[in-house]
């Protein structure tokens, strides 16, 4: 299926793009700014610190880890004169006519913490006089909690971790086809403006030229795929450190992930070939609307979007199996709901027999729009070359 010479154009094409020097040192620029925030937001943390707050006497706070509420015998005037001059206070809290006021020297982060602390203490007060205890209180502040039990057990759930997985999924096949979507169209429109490839196709054949620009964008877009995927997982794990949480990755389902590999090369494959099919056809980009039509290969991502809160219905499972759509929809499906194994092989063996049929399509069409210059094929041309037989 693909010949020696498009494995070569596929080599060359993917090198165009992929520095691996250039991404090795963006990745260690990526790892030392996120360590440099990390150690900045360590080294800056007021929630690690014991801040001395000076309030009334009547004022009955309980001390916290944060907070120590000490009672000056002093007046206010010389709690704030000695807030000014050697840090006996972090901030002193005065009551006027039931208005609680916080005297600090300027404005602080844990500021807002402290009026958390003041605003419990006096919704207990106030829950004291109307003769509530601590239980009572805690109910009435706690909303009534409402839970739904699914009766198909294949269902996820539409809160739990998989979901994330399937977000995730379909950011990443957008990141891919973005990054093949501008490959391919660079490519293959600039080397027409320069007739570049008039004078390779004495050596490859336009069906092995383009089989190898398609695979190599599309092994590019795979890179950028993985490397966004790596970077959600970084941010995830630093967002994990800095909310002071153990960093679980448990919800990871491993096998999700190795399905979506095979989904997402190969549906980028097919949306590469149709973009190649498309720029091939175009003349100048800078002034047509075909490029435009490139991007219907999104919709696929939009139409699985729209239907990600229902996995099992009927609307999913459609996609799921339509060629067109199911390299997005049967990993999203899949990451939500459990699938007998039948059903993404058989999804798969029909995008691979519609991933054939287009690089086919995509070869007639790259082989004349190739050859036109000076004005650009009508959508009938474009379709009496897809469905002809001549492919050299």
């Amino acid at each position: 299926m693909i010949s020696r010479q498009s494995l070569i154009v596929a080599h060359w094409e993917f090198l165009r793009f992929f520095k691996w020097k250039q991404q090795l040192i963006s990745y260690l620029l990526m790892i030392c700014v996120m360590g440099a925030i990390a150690l900045w937001s360590y080294f800056t943390d007021e929630s690690r610190q014991t801040y001395r707050i000076a309030v009334p006497v009547e004022l009955t706070l309980a001390n916290t880890e944060q907070f120590q509420f000490q009672r000056p015998s002093i007046n206010v005037a010389d709690q704030l004169a000695q807030m000014r001059t050697d840090d006996s206070w972090h901030a002193v809290v005065t009551e006027d006519q039931g208005q609680l006021i916080v005297h600090t020297l300027t404005g602080k982060k844990w500021l807002t913490q402290l009026e958390s602390v003041l605003q419990q203490h006096y919704r207990q007060q106030t829950a004291a006089k109307m003769g509530l205890n601590a239980k009572q209180l805690n109910q009435l502040e706690q909303p009534v909690t409402i839970s739904t039990r699914y009766l198909d057990e294949s269902y996820k759930g539409k809160d739990t971790p998989e979901k994330m997985i399937a977000m995730g999924a379909l950011i990443l096949l957008f990141v891919g086809l973005t990054t093949a979507f501008g490959q391919v169209l660079t490519s293959i429109t600039g080397e027409k403006q320069q007739r570049v490839t008039e004078q390779l196709t004495a050596i490859v054949t336009p069906q092995q030229w383009m089989d190898g620009k398609v695979l190599g964008h599309s092994f590019s877009a795979l890179k950028a795929m993985l490397t966004s995927g790596l970077v959600m997982l970084l941010v995830y794990t630093v967002v994990s450190v800095f909310a002071k949480k153990a960093v679980d990755l448990s919800w990871l389902n491993i096998s999700v992930v190795l399905w979506l590999i095979p989904f997402a090369l190969l549906g980028i494959v097919l949306c590469a070939s149709f973009m190649g099919a498309i720029a091939a056809s175009i003349d100048d980009p800078n002034n047509s609307g075909k490029s435009a039509v490139m991007m219907i290969t999104w919709l696929p991502m939009v139409f699985t979007f729209l239907v990600i809160d229902s996995p099992a219905g009927w609307g999913m499972t459609l996609l799921s199996f339509i060629p067109l759509t199911s390299f997005a929809a049967m990993p999203v499906k899949m990451a939500m709901v459990t699938v007998p194994w039948w059903q993404p092989v058989l999804s798969v063996l029909l995008l691979l027999a519609t991933v054939y049929w287009m690089r086919r399509v995509a070869g007639r069409v790259f082989l004349r729009g190739m050859q036109m210059y000076g004005k650009e094929p009508s959508w009938g041309e474009i379709v009496r070359w897809a469905l002809s037989n001549k492919t050299e």
